[in-house]
């Protein structure tokens, strides 16, 4: 070779090229054998699958990946009794690179539906892992008979302020191409939140210096005229589960719609101990009393100060006067038909030390008044910082962005965050055009049956 080194390597035969520690990206025929003209930095042939991974492993990748949540857990897998869960993994050099909590649920004629809520987690940007882990877990579905695996990753495709809607329903990713490659299904950028299993626009308020004062003037009016009103918040733990069901139970009829029930609620708390709370807020009557009493000498020593040419001031005293006496009168009364200790709201929360869900609320209408929802989602916002979590998540809106939940929950600031949705893989080939079309009568069928079950 004349003192150079050869453009490339030369073998007698193919064959040796099995022994290299790296597999070629591209062989071309030369003179004498094949030239290995590009080398793959990192071969997809050391990625492995694993059918089976322990909670614990499953716990620990979610927490240190970016897409860490709650939904990728063991404690959610036991949450979800009604399905059977299996722990798959997905690993690089004997390393952890990739898992997924996948659930299984048995549908008519012997069918089954897999669902991978906020998952698989692994590096989306990694086109090489994302296509086999996905084909993998695709040939796995199969393999315990379901028809359809749904997942719906765990990635934000954008944050945007209040008065960006715009650029909230255009937001765009090129992950669902990528996703394509190994035959993944996209639903498309969705905005109903009947359209999938989780909302895709959701609002949320990051954890700031002096984050109470970037709420609207009116909300924090409204927070302190709900604490001046008598309004006390407390913080609950599993003892007290019965009362939370208690609560959602108004939700469910002002809204005509069917949530969980008391083992549910008292499951998740069993599974996620610390990581989970109530909070409640109620009205003690007793001490709302004295608040009143409280205002109205203050607004009669007021009174006494006045000069007596201060004809208007006085007249707005005395009306302020007679309406507390009003107010006394209703809470006597309110005290006679519901005890002197009256719960008002609840809400559930759980968080994975990143961000905090809030799962489940109610609020007893009768007293809305008293302005309960927002002394306590503010107090669920402060928790949640307390227990290091740097979101907190207020759940899901309609992607129109102009319905009453929206406005209400807009009214703390938080952030309109965009996801990616929903993808389907197809695990049986010839009964997946089939199931696509029975799903929808399928779900419509379920929605009329418990609206009989709940009347």
């Amino acid at each position: 070779m004349n003192g150079r080194s050869a453009p490339f390597l030369r073998f007698s035969s193919p064959l040796w090229i099995g022994f290299l520690p790296q597999i070629p990206k591209r062989l071309e025929k030369v003179k004498g054998g094949y030239a290995i003209m590009k080398y793959r930095r990192r071969s997809i042939m050391n990625l492995q699958f694993c059918e089976s991974i322990t909670g614990k492993q499953l716990d620990e990748f979610t927490r240190a990946s970016r897409c860490n949540n709650i939904y990728q857990t063991e404690a959610w897998a036991h949450v979800k009794k009604e399905w059977t869960s299996k722990f798959v993994g997905m690993t690089r050099d004997g390393q952890l690179c990739g898992a997924a909590m996948i659930l299984f649920r048995k549908l008519p004629m012997g069918m089954k539906l897999a669902y991978i809520p906020r998952g698989p987690i692994m590096d989306y940007d990694d086109s090489e892992q994302v296509e086999f882990f996905l084909s993998a877990i695709r040939r796995f579905c199969a393999k315990q008979g379901a028809v359809e695996c749904k997942f719906d990753p765990y990635l934000m495709i954008g944050s945007f302020e209040l008065d960006q809607k715009e650029a909230a329903w255009n937001a765009r990713s090129p992950i669902p191409e990528q996703l394509a490659k190994a035959k993944a299904h996209f639903a498309g950028y969705t905005k109903l939140i009947s359209e999938t299993v989780q909302p895709r626009f959701q609002l949320c308020f990051p954890r700031q210096e002096n984050w109470e004062a970037l709420f609207p003037k009116k909300t924090r009016e409204k927070i302190h005229n709900s604490f001046a009103k008598g309004i006390q918040i407390e913080v609950w733990g599993i003892e007290h589960v019965h009362e939370l069901a208690e609560m959602i139970k108004y939700t469910e009829q002002r809204k005509n719609i069917h949530l969980r029930n008391e083992d549910y609620f008292r499951t998740i708390m069993e599974n996620f101990g610390d990581q989970s709370c109530i909070l409640a807020a109620h009205l003690d009557c007793d001490h709302a009393l004295a608040l009143i009493e409280e205002k109205q000498e203050g607004f009669r020593k007021h009174l006494n100060e006045l000069d007596e040419k201060a004809n208007k001031k006085r007249k707005q005293l005395e009306k302020q006067i007679a309406d507390l006496d009003e107010e006394k009168a209703r809470l006597r009364q309110q005290a006679q038909e519901d005890g002197r200790d009256i719960l008002v709201s609840a809400l559930l929360l759980v968080h994975d030390g990143t961000t905090c869900e809030l799962l489940y609320s109610g609020l007893n209408e009768k007293y809305r008044r008293y302005l309960a929802a927002y002394a306590l989602r503010c107090r669920g916002i402060q928790w949640a910082f307390e227990q290091g979590c740097t979101r907190f998540n207020f759940g899901g809106v309609e992607g129109t962005l102009d319905d009453g939940l929206f406005i209400f929950k807009s009214s703390f600031s938080p952030k309109i965050d965009v996801y990616i949705g929903e993808f389907s893989l197809p695990c049986k080939p010839v009964l997946y055009p089939i199931w696509t079309q029975l799903l929808p009568k399928v779900k419509e069928l379920r929605r009329q049956w418990l609206r009989r079950e709940s009347h």
